[in-house]
């Protein structure tokens, strides 16, 4: 996993701990400081490729995280 992967996926993590629901694409580039969407989809479909998190495509606030350990 990059830094870049691990930094999204904290993010992400805290996020759903925070406020008892998934993020949004926009809501994480936000936060990341990320201009582009585009980006933040693309860190989270490499995380997705290994099975890191999934979502619901072209539905927002499903993403979920099916492994909560960084490594």
């Amino acid at each position: 996993m990059t830094k870049k992967q691990e930094e999204a996926l904290k993010v992400a993590i805290t996020y759903i701990e925070n406020n008892g629901y998934a993020p949004t694409f926009r809501e994480l580039a936000e936060l990341l400081g990320v201009k582009a969407v585009s980006a933040v989809h693309t860190l989270f479909s490499r995380l997705k490729a290994k099975g890191i998190v999934t979502w619901e495509y072209d539905k927002p606030r499903t993403l979920k995280i099916l492994k909560r350990e960084v490594t």
